[in-house]
């Protein structure tokens, strides 16, 4: 009997488990498959002098970004708005925001990490905002 019990409180908390990611489940549209997408949000106030220029942002993203994502990636225009930690105070600045589409492997995640670390080291950043999901997606 209590091998019983064992078993079935063994196959009650393997159902109530959620096993099916977006990576397993297919994709809606025969021609999509699942990737990574990044979203990295990119501010541009420079503390102790003005906002990164836009050819100093052209050449990172030449330099930077295009190497590791030749694939594609797309860049816009925001205004972003976040709590400084250290003051306390609430910072609003432009920025920019891109989104990478890429296939979810080890090496395009070390790449984001690259790619938001050379930034922040670039332009004295404190962060570098990163959101990343599973989506299907074809290009």
């Amino acid at each position: 009997m209590a091998h019983g019990l064992i078993a079935l409180a063994t196959a009650f908390a393997v159902l109530a488990t959620p096993q099916i990611s977006v990576a397993q489940e297919p994709c809606p549209l025969s021609n999509e498959k699942p990737m990574l997408v990044t979203q990295l949000f990119f501010g541009l106030s420079v503390k102790g002098r003005g906002p990164v220029t836009r050819s100093e942002w052209t050449a990172f993203v030449r330099h930077n970004v295009a190497p590791r994502f030749p694939g594609g990636f797309t860049v816009y225009e925001a205004e972003g708005q976040w709590l400084d930690p250290a003051s306390h105070s609430v910072v609003r600045e432009n920025s920019k925001v891109m989104i990478i589409a890429a296939e979810d492997t080890a090496e395009v995640r070390t790449k984001i990490t690259e790619v938001s670390d050379l930034y922040r080291k670039a332009f004295h950043q404190q962060s570098v905002g990163v959101i990343t999901r599973r989506e299907c997606a074809a290009f």
